[in-house]
């Protein structure tokens, strides 16, 4: 089933569509690529593999096996999922086709890593649901409360399928085969940059639910079907040193050389590894490379301000400008805006640049960069994003693309963007992790079943084809394949079965115990689960955030330059609650901890000599923190529950709330939580002795006004905000006491009220629970339940 296609038919017009269809496509013909996949995707129900350059047009080959699924479920309910490796790429769809699809009634739903209720019930009634593989995977997990959606799953698209060698590959590995078992008549459509084992993902998902054992269809394209031609060049350096600074400095004095090369009076994006890089190269072109074509710009800027951050104006009259997350929203608009209009000719900027705006040359300036906490290599998806802006389709004829390496990194990037690396499968790597999962979900109940599972997946069909990618111990002239598949499960399977987070029941069957589910729901890290299970018993707050801290999702988090100071200086001050020895501020877990103290505390960053460079950084690696940090809370929740461990319980509660309403929960500051309330007007609440939201709630209007200065009638406000604050009144009734010999029996009644005018069901977009818990005085946990 597989074909490596040349050029040859004629293109087929859209025309051939029924008129419906066709308003979706603003064009009057397919390309050459879609018109020879045209009779697989939109005639036929098999699965597909399409492997193809950058800016093919591979968009269109998955809409129009949309209007199969259209043509075929017409009568029906049918839900379609999209899987994407990350939220901006997901975005991009999801508003492109909310546009476009509503014309046929379909509606689209965003489903990303931050979704909250509101998000859910929006998704549920969508046709077409959009998503990335980490929350396609969290929702699976709990599929069988989604029993009915997935039912109604008839068409899962893969976009960018090559990143199952990335370091997330494993999950969209383990999402499409456990999609395989719980929507079997799905049809998987999945394209790829171009990769030279493509067949083996075609093999992977198999033909159709009736014949997985036959291939996929598979199309492999080569460059000629590129519509824009893009000239890629590697230009590897002889550095030696580690240091990134030494690193940037080498490369920004090559890049005049570069841009000289290449330059065609056209738009020119530099990719940048960091922030502060992106402001420094900018200069540094702004002062050398661009004063010699004054001309160029004399007619580029209009008189007057355009930027709030003061440099970037500066810059921006040079035709030179920067663009990354720490900007506000307004400048880094303004600035694709300007870029779009030929006002400004470079952009130096990090990977959070509009993944739709176009250039001529595309400079990517170094291949590693700061990501999630540490120096990473970029991947292979994030180059062909970076490097698919460069010769856009409607915007240009042509297009260069440049990356900077060092030298011994060349040929491995020159192998990369040629399509000749192979793509291999991560799974292995966090094989415990997505064990656990199946055996929570009942898709592996035996060891035989487990066996079964790994056979589905594309581990498998890597390790028949490369087994000493692997490393799996096949030794012995009578060992094969078969034997060390079966040796890696059933070893797999013996770790979690001896750390308790599998057993077997009386049916000899394999099951999750409670920690097992509570990995597996909270999306843990085994070796992070191991330390939450062992942890003593009565932990202090101070004790929990030194555990979370320890878990290995932070693992990555490393102090930078300077940092040090930064941080001990933040642990002295006042709002530390539970401040480190200095000694201590030197690992991950020191960071993550003061992290966590530092907002909770709504303190105010140091000031003294070069300390706002770290603020950029502090928020970037708080957004990392808050990313794992909840999930991680919950599960130290379950477990102690099942420990019986009241104390641990009840702090780890405090904890969980704080977190979620970024304050600590017995905080003097909680009226910083409401819009509007900062420091000084948190100062005149507290010195009337307003410091609750009972007490806020229960002054009136013009109590307000008069206290705050403020006009007539803007005082409501508070009143409107507090209102939506959920808040509670606990009572408990003894209804009767038992005793005898060895224990004493009491029965009691709690009521939980609500306080506020009208039922709030939701707070932060979050659906609210109550917790109760039953402690007796030697800290032992009686009674622990949840009600919404």
């Amino acid at each position: 089933m597989a074909r490596a296609v040349t050029l040859g038919p004629q293109p087929i017009s859209t025309s051939v569509l029924p008129d419906r269809y066709r308003s979706i496509f603003k064009f009057p013909a397919f390309n050459d690529m879609q018109s020879i996949c045209f009779s697989t995707l939109y005639q036929n129900d098999i699965n597909a593999v399409i492997s193809s350059p950058t800016g093919s047009g591979k968009t269109v080959l998955f809409e129009l096996a949309m209007l199969r699924t259209l043509v075929s479920e017409a009568l029906s309910n049918f839900k379609i999922i999209y899987i994407a490796p990350t939220k901006s790429l997901c975005y991009e769809r999801y508003q492109d086709w909310c546009a476009r699809l509503a014309v046929l009634g379909m509606k689209c739903g965003f489903l990303t890593g931050d979704t909250s209720a509101e998000e859910v019930a929006t998704v549920k009634q969508a046709d077409v649901i959009i998503t990335t593989p980490e929350k396609w995977d969290s929702t699976t997990r709990r599929w069988t409360d989604y029993d009915r959606l997935m039912t109604l799953v008839k068409l899962v698209l893969i976009d960018e399928v090559h990143i199952l060698k990335d370091l997330r590959g494993a999950t969209l590995e383990v999402v499409v085969s456990r999609m395989k078992y719980i929507a079997p008549h799905a049809r998987f459509i999945a394209l790829s940059a171009t990769i030279p084992n493509a067949e083996d993902i075609a093999e992977w998902l198999g033909q159709n639910w009736n014949s997985r054992s036959m291939p996929a269809q598979l199309y492999t394209f080569g460059e000629e079907f590129r519509p824009v031609q893009l000239d890629i060049h590697v230009y590897g350096y002889p550095i030696r040193t580690a240091n990134t600074f030494q690193l940037d400095k080498h490369y920004d004095s090559k890049l005049p050389d570069i841009l000289d090369s290449h330059f065609a009076q056209k738009p020119i994006i530099i990719f940048c590894p960091t922030r502060k890089s992106t402001v420094s190269t900018a200069k540094i072109l702004a002062k050398t490379w661009m004063k010699s074509r004054e001309a160029i710009l004399a007619c580029r800027m209009d008189p007057g301000r355009h930027f709030q951050d003061y440099e970037l104006d500066e810059l921006s009259k040079s035709g030179v400008a920067y663009h990354h997350a720490g900007l506000s929203l307004q400048d880094r608009v303004m600035v694709e805006k300007m870029f779009l209009g030929r006002k400004i000719l470079i952009i130096c900027c990090t990977s959070t640049l509009s993944i739709n705006l176009p250039a001529h040359l595309v400079v990517i300036r170094g291949t590693s960069a700061w990501i999630d906490g540490q120096v990473q290599e970029y991947t292979e998806f994030d180059m062909h994003q970076m490097m698919g802006r460069a010769g856009r389709p409607q915007f240009d004829t042509s297009g260069v693309a440049v990356i900077m390496t060092t030298r011994d990194k060349q040929s491995k990037y020159e192998q990369i963007l040629c399509g000749q690396e192979v793509v291999e499968s991560c799974l292995h790597n966090h094989l415990v992790e997505h064990l656990n999962a199946e055996v929570c979900l009942k898709t592996i109940n035996d060891i035989e079943s487990a066996k079964g599972w790994l056979r589905s997946t594309f581990l498998y069909v890597r390790m028949k084809k490369n087994p000493s990618q692997y490393n799996i111990g096949i030794t012995g002239p009578s060992k094969t394949i078969e034997d060390s598949l079966d040796q890696l499960c059933t070893e797999t399977i013996a770790r979690l079965q001896i750390s308790k987070i599998v057993e077997t029941s009386d049916r000899n069957e394999l099951v999750s115990t409670i920690y097992g589910r509570s990995m597996a729901l909270f999306y843990i890290q085994f070796q992070t689960m191991l330390n939450f299970m062992n942890t003593g018993a009565g932990m202090s707050i101070s004790d929990i955030l030194a555990v979370l801290g320890q878990s290995s999702e932070f693992k990555n988090f490393r102090f930078k330059q300077g940092e040090k100071k930064f941080y001990k200086n933040i642990n002295a001050a006042v709002g530390i609650r539970y401040p480190l020895k200095a000694v201590d501020i030197k690992d991950f877990e020191a960071k993550v901890s003061l992290i966590i103290q530092f907002t909770l505390g709504r303190m105010e960053f140091p000031v003294y000599d070069g300390s706002g460079k770290h603020v950029t950084q502090f928020h970037a690696d708080k957004a990392i923190v808050w990313q794992h940090v909840q999930r991680l809370i919950r599960c130290i929740i379950d477990c102690k529950i099942q420990s019986i461990d009241g104390v641990s319980v009840r702090n780890a509660l405090e904890l969980a709330r704080s977190l979620q309403a970024e304050i600590w929960d017995n905080s003097a500051n909680v009226l910083l939580q409401i819009d509007g309330v900062g420091p000084t007007t948190l100062r005149k609440f507290l010195n009337r002795n307003i410091q609750t939201f009972a007490d806020l709630a229960s002054m009136d209007i013009l109590g307000i006004e008069s206290l705050l200065s403020l006009n007539k009638g803007r005082g409501m406000k508070y009143l409107q905000d507090v209102e939506k604050i959920p808040r509670f009144a606990v009572t408990l009734k003894t209804l009767g006491e038992t005793r005898d010999t060895s224990s004493v029996k009491i029965a009691v009644q709690v009521a939980v009220k609500m306080l506020n005018k009208t039922v709030v069901k939701m707070y932060n977009r979050k659906l609210l629970t109550v917790g109760f818990l039953v402690e007796l005085s030697n800290g032992e946990l009686v009674e622990f339940r949840r009600a919404l």
